[in-house]
């Protein structure tokens, strides 16, 4: 017998409805763990049981009431799912005496679910419970025959037991090698990983694995690598719910919002309006505004988040959301307002091992203009997360957007944003150019030029920077540069504005000079060297300069010095993609640096690198 017959036979299917019944398990949880009870939920649908799930969790209401002890009633057996937060709980003690009472005057068990090693209250430790407090994925293994066996009153057989056990050691085995890999931005070897483990019975019959593979794929900016995997989960789960969801998420963080929107919409109309899914569809629409700037998407984006907030007041992320599209509206007041309900739940104070928790918390700061807090608390959540870049982007778009809503002084970004600027010191040229690979993009294109001296026609600088980028794909194209924001600097917010990711490569002088960094730079390459790049006295290339070549699959000069000029010369000597256009240096700065070096101010504006040149050409 195969391992997945032998499964099937040991995990009990259920039986017919009974007449007047509509469900065979009505499921009851706090809102802070809908998405452990979506889990459930998927593996019982898998199994063919019909399951209520309430999509209205904890919102008061008279005629909301009524329905929910009408589904009771309809249903055979029941799951209260208990955890740390269900102890304010008043609605989960009412469903749990409603429990107890069809208990005891028919055929009606029931199970519940201890989570996070929540102390059990007097009230349910006379029930048959299970506990799930180490399995923060979703229940599995032997507490998922337990539950199954006591849904239908029934005693766990002692192969099931043995059964349970091996699916146990497995998942517990892959999803801390998930979270491993993923801490270390290892998308290969969790891709690998799910292709060597597709056919292990703890893979076979429970989503749960696959989706913590996808998740971590999408969180570390991987979310193509994910999409092929999800394919398959959905195939295999049809029922499934996280894995449409995931899909949709991977297909928006892959810039696809078309087709995110599509496949999250059609949920959405079938009546999944978790906040989950709401969450995720309303991301879309956000999606479609910044590509259309149609402030009817954006609004559309706020409405959502808003009604999944309404529904589910125990969400913070759906709050948190519908507080900053408030702000985008420039409804600045509701938003605080919003942002003030959210602090309730989340609190001033990250929370350990909580990345999305404590950028909220962060989040509701800013929107306070609580600027100094803010900062610090967006730097203790990236802290606790280094290898979720993606996740890190991504907060970083929207505190970007929000501290110009807000009308925050030039002082007041460059400190919120620096929390996520990455610093890393690579020693070597090709520490340095290895770094800048594994950032995801398959292709460098490097932007040269002035830097210190800025340029005399910005915004023709701009226009050639903005023409040369339509050449390439945000999707697949690093945008690099030389970290600082002065000059040829001006390239980050525009590639940023544009989709693209950003990096930097640096020489070790800008620390002693104590410059600045791109508060659009995403992460910055330190190199060790003598000198700001260029050649050395002897004719040999600096190690900042080897990084900056080397790394690059396209180099493009706009102006440029003597540092310029030799980057480009190697890079064409290297059969890189090379081009370049003539702009002059800042007229008035040139002369006052050349007054201040006490050197003659330069009879051409134009810079060394322009030599190579002689007309503006692309060179292959």
């Amino acid at each position: 017998m195969g391992q997945m017959e032998e499964w099937l036979k040991l995990a009990p299917l259920p039986g017919p409805l009974e007449a007047g019944r509509k469900w065979h398990v009505f499921l009851s949880y706090r809102s802070t763990e809908r998405k452990w009870a979506l889990a459930l939920y998927d593996v019982l649908t898998q199994l063919k049981y019909q399951v209520f799930m309430d999509q209205f969790v904890l919102v008061a209401g008279e005629a909301l009431a009524s329905s929910i002890g009408e589904n009771l009633d309809a249903s055979q057996s029941g799951v209260l799912v208990w955890s740390t937060r269900s102890e304010d709980s008043a609605w989960c003690k009412k469903e749990y005496n409603s429990f107890e009472a069809r208990e005891a005057i028919g055929d009606f068990p029931f199970v519940a679910v201890r989570l996070q090693n929540a102390p059990l209250p007097a009230f349910v430790q006379s029930a048959l419970w299970i506990d799930a407090s180490e399995q923060r994925d979703g229940l599995r293994g032997t507490p998922l025959l337990r539950l199954l066996y006591g849904l239908q009153g029934k005693p766990l057989p002692p192969e099931a037991v043995q059964l349970a056990a091996r699916i146990d050691d497995t998942t517990n085995h892959d999803l801390a090698s998930i979270r491993t890999f993923g801490s270390g931005r290892e998308a290969d070897e969790i891709v690998r990983l799910a292709d060597k483990r597709k056919d292990d019975l703890a893979w076979q019959s429970n989503p749960v694995l696959a989706c913590a593979a996808a998740q971590a794929l999408v969180s570390i900016g991987a979310s193509q690598a994910a999409l092929p995997l999800l394919e398959g989960v959905r195939a295999a789960f049809p029922a499934a719910i996280r894995p449409r969801q995931l899909t949709g998420l991977a297909l928006a963080r892959s810039r696809n919002w078309k087709e995110a929107k599509a496949v999250l919409g059609e949920l959405y109309e079938l009546g999944e309006r978790d906040p989950e899914t709401v969450g995720i569809y309303a991301r879309t629409w956000m999606d479609a505004y910044e590509a259309t700037r149609d402030r009817l998407m954006l609004r559309r984006s706020r409405d959502l988040y808003a009604e999944g907030f309404a529904k589910a007041p125990g969400d913070f992320y759906l709050g948190i959301n519908a507080a900053a599209k408030s702000i985008f509206l420039d409804e600045i007041d509701a938003g605080i307002q919003l942002a003030k309900s959210v602090e309730q739940l989340v609190g001033t104070q990250p929370k350990a091992g909580e990345y999305w928790q404590s950028a909220t918390v962060a989040e509701v700061q800013l929107l306070q203009r609580n600027y100094d807090l803010a900062a610090t608390r967006y730097e203790q959540a990236v802290a606790m997360a280094p290898g979720a870049v993606d996740d890190h982007r991504s907060t970083c778009k929207q505190a970007r957007l929000l501290l110009k809503h807000l009308g925050a002084t030039p002082e007041q970004k460059a400190r919120v944003l620096g929390a996520f600027r990455r610093v890393v010191d690579s020693g070597d040229a090709q520490s340095a150019v290895d770094g800048i690979r594994s950032q995801g993009g398959a292709r460098v294109v490097t932007f040269t030029g002035f830097s210190g001296t800025g340029y005399e026609d910005e915004a023709e600088v701009q226009e050639t920077i903005l023409a040369e980028l339509k050449n390439f794909t945000p999707a697949d194209t690093l945008i690099c540069g030389g970290a600082t924001s002065e000059g040829i600097g001006i390239v980050y917010p525009l590639a940023l504005q544009k989709g693209f990711r950003t990096a930097g490569i640096v020489s070790s002088m800008a620390r002693s000079a104590g410059v600045n960094f791109s508060t659009e730079c995403e992460v910055v390459f330190v190199v060790d060297d003598t000198i700001w790049g260029g050649k050395h006295g002897n004719g040999r290339l600096s190690a900042t300069s080897l990084a900056v070549v080397g790394a690059s699959d396209v180099v493009i000069g706009i102006g440029g010095g003597t540092i310029a000029r030799d980057e480009l010369e190697e890079a064409r000597k290297k059969g890189k993609t090379v081009r370049f256009h003539k702009a002059d240096m800042n007229h008035a700065l040139a002369a006052a640096n050349a007054s201040k070096e006490g050197t003659e101010t330069p009879g051409d504006f134009g810079g060394e690198a322009q030599s190579l040149f002689p007309n503006d050409e692309e060179r292959p």
